[in-house]
């Protein structure tokens, strides 16, 4: 199944989905502000993003509203967002490039994997509570470093680089099994 195929299988032009555009076109927002240090700008997009994030889930459910194209809108959303948030934070806030790698890394591999898997089954993984936590603490990470609250700056690299990585292993676990799983389907 390609993109193509989820797109036409599935509602398309719902709250929840704009919410995810939107939260990409804020990311880009985001990374502007930051690169020229506007604090509180880039302060209040960033909580605008996250509360996108909170709600696009909240309407998908609430609304009924839960669609392939929503299960990768809202995923990919947070991947750009964060993506264009730790590079302008390492840019322009000191943001340390090994959790810079740690975070973009995991969000590529997750995107590969996840792409691998788009041709293998038919439906789209859903984002899970590993996923959740780590998105949560790399915004808190990120607000934290916006306000340069030194006194947590490290606390929250350390518990950002552990949710990351222990989602990703359970990401990893879970693509290999639901490979695995359609491959023995098939024979």
């Amino acid at each position: 199944m390609n993109l193509v195929q989820i797109i036409k299988r599935g509602k398309i032009y719902t709250y929840s989905n704009l919410l995810s555009l939107l939260r990409i076109f804020l990311g880009f927002v985001v990374y502007l502000l930051l690169i020229d240090r506007h604090t509180l700008g880039a302060l209040l997009i960033v909580v605008l993003a996250i509360i996108t994030d909170y709600a696009d889930g909240y309407l998908a459910r609430k609304r009924d509203e839960i669609s392939e194209l929503g299960k990768i809108l809202d995923p990919l959303a947070d991947k750009v967002a964060i993506a264009c948030a730790v590079l302008a934070l390492y840019q322009s806030y000191d943001l340390p490039f090994w959790i810079l790698l740690i975070i973009i890394g995991r969000d590529i591999l997750i995107l590969f994997g996840s792409t691998l898997l788009l041709g293998k089954v038919k439906s789209v993984v859903a984002s899970e509570l590993p996923g959740k936590v780590a998105v949560t603490v790399i915004s808190l990470l990120i607000l934290i470093y916006i306000l340069e609250l030194n006194f947590f700056k490290n606390i929250f690299l350390f518990l950002t680089a552990i949710t990351i990585i222990f989602s990703f292993f359970f990401y990893a676990l879970k693509f290999i099994k639901i490979y695995l799983n359609s491959r023995s389907e098939k024979e």
